[in-house]
């Protein structure tokens, strides 16, 4: 069975497979949802006309709300 660590891992791995080539990323661990960019990076990853991504700053707090809605 694998550790919590190796699952961590294997998740953060398959994200960034889905955020190559997006800008404003740097997936390096779970903290770095923080701003919200990673969130939105990957619903418009899976949904890439709901959104203007390249319209979107790691500055803006609505991130989290924009890819909570279009994720729901």
């Amino acid at each position: 069975m694998a550790s919590t660590s190796s699952i961590k891992q294997i998740l953060l791995e398959w994200c960034h497979s889905k955020m190559l080539g997006y800008q404003h990323v740097d997936l390096q661990n779970f903290s770095s949802w923080s701003d919200g960019m990673a969130f939105c990076t990957l619903v418009h990853a899976f949904f890439p006309n709901t959104f203007d991504y390249n319209s979107l700053s790691p500055t803006q707090w609505q991130n989290f709300e924009l890819a909570f809605t279009v994720a729901e």
